[in-house]
């Protein structure tokens, strides 16, 4: 495969043994149980009625995966980026609590000069203007590069320090009758055709304030070079536990959002969100040592396998604890 990396070296084997117990347990303790009829989001740009096959799918699923939008020679080029940074001779990404890597407002840093084309891309623009009929829209500024990123479940809303620039809820119409219509573009620097290691999403959960365990989630499978366009309120996960043994499971991602109020707000956050992340990311020296690396290894395998044997609603009851305030902040009766 193009681009990709040796397995991470200096991670015990019974690290892997703990996280496959971990992982069995967890899904014996499971509460969203896999979705018995996944819907098939897949939309090849250029076919006939592809255009409202993508906005069907987004309007009712919530998400769409566009197939083959990039080329493999583009991805490889793309992730040799990322795993450079992530995984070079120094680990200069942002570690995270759950577990994995990430460089948050990639676009602004010069180790990826050579990406900044992604959210021009032409390509990605069609598919934009398809999303969102034909009418305004403009890109968000979120942008950010997960490396073996450990993600729970939850709906993207600004939360913590950054909560209070979404000042309407997203879930309702502004005075003048515009709503909260922000997608979030991934693409996935590896195939994932035979895994669970990509996105997994629950169909429809974006029209729902709640994430609706009941309905079962659907894991996605896309091909380096595919492209999964989201609405950032659709409950989803990423893989949920670092495995140090893994090739890598790098993924890029941009935001864009329809133009309006909605969008004005979560960028203003995403903005602060990224700059204090990326300012933490600066500040540190990374490491390089084999120990450093080797610690890290093994510190995020055991916290994955940690979150991996919980719950998963227990998990989405404080990931998504800012969610239920949004009912408070309706701007239905503003101008």
């Amino acid at each position: 495969m193009a681009g990709a990396a040796p397995a991470k070296p200096g991670a015990c084997r019974w690290v892997a043994a703990a996280a496959a117990a971990a992982l069995a347990v967890g899904r014996a303790l499971l509460s969203c149980p896999a979705h018995g009829s996944p819907p098939d989001t897949s939309v090849n740009v250029g076919d006939s009625g592809w255009e409202e096959a993508l906005r069907r799918n987004l309007a009712e699923h919530g998400y769409a995966h566009v197939v083959g939008l990039l080329n493999r020679s583009e991805v490889g080029s793309l992730r040799a980026l990322a795993e450079d940074y992530c995984y070079g001779a120094v680990r200069r990404a942002l570690p995270l609590s759950y577990g994995g890597y990430s460089v948050p407002g990639f676009l602004d840093l010069p180790e990826f000069e050579r990406a900044r084309w992604l959210p021009e891309d032409p390509r990605v623009h069609t598919l934009l203007r398809a999303a969102f009929g034909g009418t305004d829209y403009r890109f968000a500024s979120h942008n950010d590069v997960g490396c073996d990123f450990v993600g729970v479940w939850h709906k993207d809303v600004l939360r913590g320090n950054v909560a209070s620039y979404q000042d309407c809820d997203v879930w309702s119409s502004d005075g003048a009758g515009a709503r909260h219509e922000v997608y979030k573009v991934m693409f996935y620097l590896q195939d994932h055709e035979h895994d669970e290691e990509a996105l997994k999403v629950i169909p429809g959960s974006h029209v729902e304030r709640r994430t609706p365990w009941e309905k079962g989630y659907t894991a996605l499978h896309p091909h380096m070079g595919d492209t999964v366009i989201f609405d950032q309120r659709l409950s989803h996960a990423g893989n949920t536990f670092y495995n140090p043994f893994s090739k890598g499971r790098l993924f890029m991602q941009v935001g864009f959002g329809r133009a309006n109020r909605f969008t004005d707000e979560f960028e203003l956050g995403t903005i602060q969100r990224q700059k204090t992340l990326q300012a933490r990311m600066l500040s540190s020296t990374g490491q390089s040592s084999a120990l450093a690396k080797h610690w890290a290894d093994l510190r995020m395998a055991a916290t994955g396998s940690l979150l991996t044997a919980l719950p998963p609603s227990l998990l989405n009851h404080f990931a998504d604890a800012e969610v239920k305030r949004h009912e408070s902040r309706s701007c239905a009766g503003r101008a």
